[in-house]
């Protein structure tokens, strides 16, 4: 199966053609977004491979949908009540260099720019991830599993998922696959309305503001 890829510099440049449209600075954006003018700066430079949650967090910065982000130029997906068909060889590859070895993100919605939930098909290799990391971000969550079995931590919980299993959780709490017995494929989708998202940029800048 062939995938398309979205290189870390071609979404940097996406990400300061926003911001510069909108006649922001660097560090305008990262204030909004709650991170530092360097790492923002690494990001549209193509330096920084943004997780997931990061890509929403400056989506919402910038007042667009994160699929303005991963989408090119390209006048799609408008259309709030449009379909969007991804063929099976036309998914999106996502970097994510946060997410560490192991991981790879197909953007299944990459196209439609409005919508409220963000699609993808992650699959994990055991040998490559490293155990230690979790994830955070603000919404919801929900996976459902195509391929495979895993472990999936959130929080204090530990679920064993196979085939067919599915997990729904709150993504502010800690969460990560623990893959067993060879490679895990699953559907990720993830919901994060703007509001809950400004909410949350507030609330890092609040305690960026005290460790000062």
């Amino acid at each position: 199966m062939s995938t398309q890829k979205l290189s870390p510099e071609a979404l940097g440049n996406r990400i300061r053609c926003l911001r510069m449209g909108q006649g922001l600075r660097v560090e305008d954006l990262a204030n909004r977004a709650g991170f530092t003018k360097g790492f923002v700066s690494k990001i549209e430079n193509g330096k920084s491979s943004p997780p997931i949650a990061t890509l929403l967090k400056l989506a919402s910065a910038l007042g667009v949908a994160a699929a303005d982000l991963l989408q090119g130029d390209a006048d799609l997906g408008l259309d709030p009540h449009g379909s969007v068909h991804v063929p099976a060889g036309a998914r999106l590859e996502i970097a994510n260099a946060a997410a560490g070895p192991g991981y790879t993100y197909l953007a299944l919605a990459a196209a439609r720019r409005v919508k409220q939930m963000e699609p993808f098909l992650i699959t994990v290799r055991p040998e490559d991830v490293d155990r230690e990391k979790s994830f955070q971000h603000p919404g919801e969550e929900f996976i459902f599993v195509t391929e495979g079995s895993c472990e999936y931590r959130v929080g204090d919980e530990v679920f064993t998922l196979r085939q067919g299993d599915s997990l729904y959780f709150d993504a502010n709490r800690p969460h990560a696959p623990w893959p067993k017995d060879g490679p895990v494929t699953f559907l990720a989708i993830f919901c994060a309305p703007p509001a809950l998202v400004a909410r949350a940029n507030r609330t890092s800048e609040r305690l960026a503001a005290k460790e000062a």
